[in-house]
């Protein structure tokens, strides 16, 4: 296997886990530490084009991690994600897909039966929407990790089938909502830049991972 692909597949698993780790519980001192490292910023900077967005949106966020602190972003989490009030920019696909802010609906089984296809559960199933932006990107590091291992072990046809599954959920389900999610968080304007930075940054990962996952299923 080509170091170059191996070295892309381990680009992928990081940015994944990185980014659902935002949105997946408050933050805490040591994810706090894995956005301060230089390290995520090198692993951001390679989604930059010419405009070098994966480097600004990194950049925004230690900025508002080191200014805001930690108490301040777990209020802010809070406050974006469970309530009380109404959320800003709810989390869940459903709402964007079918503009009401209603939980469990037909898009919502469909996000499940894409998990179940390939024999990934949910850690809220089945009592959670599994359409949290969390979840689903949860879900993308699962597989992407999984086609690390089925490449390293040269098991490239399962590997594949992989890439071709998360081709898949990333058109038919987190590329058609979580860039509204972003602009609706960034729209919101009162909290600091660090939740709106990391959905439009999940947003740039997906949108980038399409032409990443083309590019590896056109090689022989």
């Amino acid at each position: 296997m080509d170091d170059s692909i191996l070295l892309l597949l381990g680009n992928r698993r990081f940015l994944y886990t990185y980014v659902n780790r935002a949105f997946a519980v408050e933050p805490d001192e040591a994810f706090l530490d894995v956005v301060a490292e230089a390290h995520t910023l090198e692993e951001c900077a390679l989604l930059d084009d010419e405009s070098g967005e994966g480097t600004r949106l990194q950049l925004l966020a230690v900025k508002a991690s080191v200014s805001c602190g930690l108490e301040c972003l777990r209020s802010e989490y809070t406050k974006l994600f469970i309530g009380p009030d109404k959320l800003p920019a709810p989390p869940w696909e459903s709402v964007y897909v079918t503009g009401e802010p209603l939980l469990f609906q037909e898009s919502t089984l469909a996000v499940r039966q894409a998990y179940q296809n390939a024999g990934y559960v949910a850690a809220g199933y089945p009592h959670e929407a599994d359409d949290h932006v969390a979840t689903e990107l949860d879900f993308m590091a699962a597989l992407a990790s999984d086609t690390c291992e089925k490449l390293t072990a040269g098991d490239t046809p399962r590997a594949r089938e992989l890439m071709r599954i998360q081709l898949d959920f990333l058109r038919n389900h987190l590329l058609v909502w979580v860039g509204s999610f972003a602009d609706r968080l960034l729209a919101y304007g009162k909290v600091s830049s660090f939740y709106p930075s990391f959905a439009a940054l999940a947003a740039l990962v997906c949108a980038r991972d399409v032409d990443v996952l083309e590019e590896l299923l056109s090689l022989e």
